[in-house]
């Protein structure tokens, strides 16, 4: 708020305050200014007139009362009428001279000393009376203008009473201005803070309005043009309110559906993740036992007829685990187990082994496929890369009926786009963003297993994320489709050599293997397998049947294989705890399951157990007992 009245009502209020003002007191200031000029000097016309006449009539009246005087010779008489009228008329100066310019008689100050721009200055001529001249003078003489004339008066009055009246009349005139002024100013002072007031008050409500408040108003009557802004200030609030209002019962009505739909989504897809956790387990259940009395089955000598079908069993049950694997893939990406570890590696290296997995599969379909020399070092997990790029190359190979992939990379600043490009079917710019979701399979309506389930990119997205790469796809239908990967470059001095492999050991010959696990049919197939390796093992349906049988054997295993589902609410991080707490040590342990849910995956991780799932591939899981065993004995004998 305060903001807003620093950049509206201050400037805003000044300049109407100052406008009025100056529109109050300028023509005010001129108008008094014109009428004290114009007074003032017909005041100093009328006061220097006057002069003028006191002084004409005061050499008048000495004129017509010095002739008998002057006559006589009586010089006294004639200095006392000129002090008199001195006085009365304020004369600075006066003074009789005879006809012949004689001086008779003067008072104030002598007449040489007088500065003639200082005085005003009268003169009259003393005559003889027409009454006192005797007739026959009078007409002998008719032709001589000064016979009558005794003398002459001169009168002078000072002009400083004019310069004292010139400057009191200013001082006057100037303190009435000013006084005019003040009241002129205090008036408009008063109209302008009465305006600015209400404008103030305006911009007050305009101010907490645009803050958000709409329920101010304005207190102002409706009157004026301020009060017509006023009021419509308030009819406007009053309409921003009511529709705010609106917006608010829209706003609480949607965000209430959008939570009613967002709580059915989020039980639809929890049910959904449920279903598929509990199929994928149900249907993993009876695979891995499969693949356990299949890996059995081939470790016996059989028939060739026999051997051929124990071939088929494993190869479909090997594609049913590709399936699963997928799912579970998904699921680990979902829960963040996948963890990103970047190294410097070569490129080139990678692209030789991609090139040998996957040129038998693309010569079966007649398709060239190429890899472009690449030689360069990248920083990332190449692990993580590998399976990418696998994911990409599978995919062009599977969606290319005839023409080729190409696999290359190019450099980009200090990234590397690596290509993967067919010459396949396409993809409609419409459809480009869906075949990054799960289970989208553009050109397999029918759902033919044999191209996949619709996961494979899917997989890149999610790993694309995790990593920080760009993602990018490409395509024309008809002309082909490139998917490319934007990995950082890295350094080759910090390639680190690969450790070198230790040959596979055995598991020691006294070894105890425990395996927990609810389904009797995976028991019987892990019994087999296990008879068949000669590895001594103890198989229990929970916790308390292992105790049971390790007492009466009176052993304590070498590791713990618990499934992770058992029953009674259990499962297989309690079992591993409790027997660890039973026998006093760190006993080795494998979770094997066949749970995709992300938060099983999570919970597992954080558990710090190995993680097996089903259905096992027995040369993994002996590899992995194999390592565990003697990893644990080495430990307990340093």
């Amino acid at each position: 708020m305060k903001f807003v009245r620093s950049r509206f009502e201050r400037p805003l209020l000044t300049s109407i305050r100052s406008r009025i003002l100056v529109i109050a007191l300028l023509p005010a200031l001129l108008a008094e200014f014109g009428m004290v000029a114009h007074f003032t000097t017909q005041a100093l016309a009328t006061a220097e007139h006057a002069l003028h006449v006191r002084a004409a009539n005061a050499a008048r009246r000495l004129a017509d009362a010095l002739p008998h005087a002057l006559a006589n010779g009586d010089t006294a008489r004639v200095h006392s009428l000129l002090q008199i009228e001195a006085v009365n008329s304020q004369l600075s100066f006066a003074r009789v001279a005879d006809a012949h310019g004689h001086p008779v008689a003067s008072t104030g100050s002598p007449p040489r000393t007088v500065h003639p721009d200082e005085h005003h200055r009268q003169h009259a001529a003393i005559r003889v009376p027409a009454v006192d001249l005797p007739h026959s003078a009078v007409v002998a003489t008719p032709a001589s203008p000064d016979f009558n004339l005794l003398g002459q008066v001169e009168v002078g009055v000072s002009l400083d009473q004019i310069g004292a009246f010139r400057r009191d009349s200013l001082i006057h005139a100037t303190l009435l201005m000013l006084a005019a002024l003040a009241l002129t100013g205090a008036l408009a002072w008063r109209l302008s803070n009465r305006l600015a007031g209400q404008l103030r008050h305006v911009g007050h409500v305009v101010g907490r309005l645009g803050c958000g408040d709409l329920t101010v108003r304005t207190q102002l009557p409706p009157q004026g043009e301020v009060g017509l802004l006023a009021a419509g200030i308030n009819n406007m609030a009053e309409a921003l309110q009511a529709h705010r209002g609106e917006l608010e019962k829209r706003i609480r009505d949607a965000t209430a559906d959008l939570a009613t739909r967002k709580e059915m989504a989020e039980r639809a897809n929890q049910a959904k993740s449920r279903f598929f956790a509990a199929a994928s387990h149900d249907l993993r259940q009876p695979l891995h036992a499969l693949s356990l009395f299949v890996a059995a089955l081939k470790m016996r000598n059989q028939p060739p007829e026999a051997q051929t079908l124990i071939d088929n069993i494993a190869a479909s049950t090997a594609a049913m685990e590709l399936l699963f694997n997928a799912l579970l893939d998904i699921s680990r990406l979902d829960a963040g187990a996948i963890e990103a570890h970047p190294v410097h590696f070569p490129l080139q290296k990678m692209l030789l082994d991609l090139n040998h997995q996957f040129s038998a599969v693309a010569a079966e379909k007649q398709l060239h496929l190429r890899f472009r020399p690449c030689d360069v070092t990248l920083y990332s997990d190449p692990l993580l890369i590998e399976r990418i790029l696998a994911n990409l190359i599978a995919n062009a190979i599977r969606y290319t009926d005839d023409g080729g992939i190409l696999v290359g990379c190019r450099r980009r600043g200090r990234m590397v786009r690596i290509s993967v490009a067919d010459t396949g079917r396409g993809i409609p710019p419409e459809q480009q963003e869906s075949v990054f979701h799960e289970f989208v399979q553009l050109h397999n309506p029918a759902r033919d297993r044999s191209k996949g389930l619709g996961l494979g990119l899917a997989i890149v997205s999610r790993l694309g994320r995790l990593l920080g790469h760009r993602v990018e796809l490409r395509s024309r239908p008809g002309h082909g489709s490139t998917f490319s990967v934007d990995v950082p470059c890295g350094d080759a001095r910090l390639i680190r050599p690969p450790a070198a492999a230790s040959a596979p050991g055995q598991i020691p010959a006294d070894a105890l293997v425990l395996l927990v696990d609810d389904e009797s049919a995976i028991l019987r197939g892990m019994a087999e397998l296990f008879d068949n390796w000669n590895i001594d093992l103890v198989t229990a349906h929970s916790a308390a049947e292992a105790v049971q049988w390790l007492d009466s054997i009176g052993r304590v295993p070498d590791i713990i294989v618990s499934d992770y589902r058992l029953p009674d609410d259990s499962d297989g991080i309690e079992v591993i705890t409790r027997l660890r707490q039973k026998f006093g040590c760190d006993i080795p342990a494998i979770l094997v399951t066949g749970d995709t849910a992300p938060d099983t995956i999570l919970r597992i991780s954080r558990a710090g157990f190995p993680l097996l799932h089903k259905p096992l591939r027995p040369a993994k899981l002996r590899a992995l007992l194999t390592h565990l065993i003697q990893q644990a004995r080495t430990a307990a004998v340093g």
